[in-house]
C-alpha cells in the first residue's frame, strides 16, 4: 500500500518459453515460490535453519509429491512446493488435535474439526492456515515430515496477460497487484505467494509459466467492424489493455477504422492507480476507444463505482449494444460484477419496458446463446 491506501502494481513483461504461443485475452499460469516471511516462520516452528539438510522416504505403497530419497534443504521444501498459505482443513485439523499432547487445546482442535460452522467463522472465512494454528497451538507435537505431507503441492497462480502476440509473439506482458495487507487471522502480515514473488523478480529472474486459454469467447471480436463494450475495475483492466494493443495494431496493418468501443474502468484516484493512463489517452485520440473512469475515493457526479458510470453512460451502451457490440467484464466476481449485471439488467429493463423476469432472461440469452455478454471474474 501506499500513502493513498492504493495496493501497489506491477507491469511486468516476461519472454515465454521457447515454442509457446499465446491469444489475444489468454492466462498465464505462474509457479510462485513462497514468501520469504512465510517460510521463515514455519522453519522457526520446527526449529530448522533453511539449509538443514533433509531426506524424505516413503513406505512401500505410499505416494507423495515431495522429491524423495535424496537431500534437500527445509528452506527449500518450504519455499518450493508446498502451499502455506491456504486455510487448514477439517482433516488438518483433526491431524493438529491428534499430535497435541495438552488436553485443553487437543480438544479444542478437535471441536473445530467436528463443527462445521464453528470451522467456517473460526478457520476458513479468516483463512487460518495449519502454519498460524502451530504457533497459536505449542503443545502440538508435529513431526516436520507430517506437516509437509499433510500439505497441498504449491500449485501455479493465473494472470490475464495484458498483451497482444501483434505485439510480441514470445513476450507478454501482466499487470499485477501485490497482496500485502494485515492477516485476517489478526496476527501478523499476509502475502501473496504469486503477487509477491513477481513483484521481487529483478531482470533475468527465471520465472515457471505456460500459458493456459480463457474462456473460448474471452478474446477480441475478429472484426474489427464489431463494437466493443469493455468493464472492468483495478487490474481487471489487463486483459482489456491487450484487446486494444490487439485493435491498434490490427487498425494500423489493415489500415482501417474499427467500430466505436467503450472502456468503463473503476480505480481509486486519478492520480494514483489509473493504470496505463499515457496508452489509453493515446489510444482514444486516435478514436480507438472512449474512456469513462470511476473514481471510488474521489466520486464525481454521482459516479463512485464503475457500474454508476455504466449506467450514467446508458444511452451510449444501448446503441453500441443495438448495433451488435460484445459485452465484456473482468474483474472482481463478489461484487463488481454482479454489480455491473444488475445495472446491465436496469438498463435493458429501462430502454425496453420488459419486466424484471424478461431482462433476466436476455442476460441468459446474451451470455448462453449469442456469446454477447462475457466475464472474467475472480475472487
Amino acid at each position: 500500500m501506499d500513502a493513498s491506501g492504493a495496493r501497489s502494481k506491477r507491469h511486468l513483461e516476461i519472454a515465454l518459453p521457447d515454442g509457446m504461443t499465446y491469444e489475444t485475452g489468454d492466462y498465464l499460469a505462474v509457479l510462485p515460490l513462497n514468501p520469504t516471511l512465510a517460510v521463515d516462520r514455519a522453519l522457526s516452528r520446527f526449529d530448522l535453519a533453511y539449509d538443514a539438510q533433509t531426506v524424505i522416504r516413503i513406505s512401500e505403497g505410499g505416494h507423495t509429491f515431495l522429491p524423495t530419497d535424496t537431500p534437500v534443504t527445509a528452506g527449500e521444501l518450504l519455499a518450493s512446493y508446498v502451499e502455506l498459505s491456504l486455510p487448514a482443513t477439517r482433516k488438518q485439523l483433526e491431524l493438529l488435535a491428534d499430535a497435541t499432547v495438552c488436553p485443553p487445546d487437543k480438544a479444542a482442535l478437535a471441536a473445530l474439526a467436528g463443527d462445521p460452522a464453528a470451522y467456517t467463522d473460526e478457520i476458513l472465512t479468516p483463512r487460518i492456515t495449519v502454519l498460524d494454528l502451530l504457533e497459536r497451538y505449542p503443545a502440538c507435537q508435529l513431526a516436520f515430515g507430517t506437516f509437509l505431507q499433510m500439505l497441498t503441492p504449491l500449485t501455479p497462480r493465473q494472470y490475464s496477460i495484458s498483451s497482444s502476440p501483434r505485439w510480441s509473439t514470445d513476450h507478454v506482458t501482466l499487470t499485477v497487484s501485490v497482496l500485502t495487507a494485515p492477516a485476517l487471522s489478526g496476527s501478523g502480515t499476509y502475502e501473496g505467494a504469486a503477487s509477491t514473488y513477481l513483484a521481487r523478480a529483478r531482470p533475468g529472474t527465471k520465472v515457471a509459466v505456460t500459458v493456459r486459454p480463457s474462456n473460448v469467447a474471452f478474446h477480441p471480436p475478429q472484426s474489427l467492424a464489431t463494437p466493443v463494450v469493455m468493464v472492468c475495475a483495478g487490474t481487471g483492466i489487463a486483459p482489456f489493455r491487450g484487446f486494444l494493443q490487439d485493435r491498434a495494431l490490427a487498425a494500423q496493418e489493415q489500415g482501417v477504422t474499427p467500430a466505436p468501443a467503450l472502456l468503463f474502468f473503476g480505480c481509486d484516484q486519478p492520480d494514483v492507480d489509473f493504470l496505463y493512463r499515457d496508452e489509453l489517452d493515446e489510444w482514444a485520440e486516435q478514436g480507438l476507444v472512449a474512456v469513462r473512469p470511476a473514481f471510488s475515493v474521489t466520486p464525481a457526479d454521482g459516479v463512485t463505482f464503475v457500474q454508476d458510470r455504466l449506467w450514467a453512460d446508458r444511452a451510449e451502451v444501448i446503441d453500441l449494444v443495438r448495433a451488435g457490440a460484445i459485452f465484456f467484464v473482468c474483474g472482481d466476481g463478489q461484487r463488481m460484477a454482479p454489480a455491473v449485471y444488475d445495472t446491465c439488467t436496469r438498463i435493458y429493463i429501462e430502454a425496453t419496458g420488459a419486466t424484471a423476469e424478461r431482462a433476466d432472461a436476455w442476460m441468459i440469452e446474451m451470455q448462453r446463446e449469442h456469446s454477447r455478454y462475457v466475464a472474467d471474474v475472480y475472487a
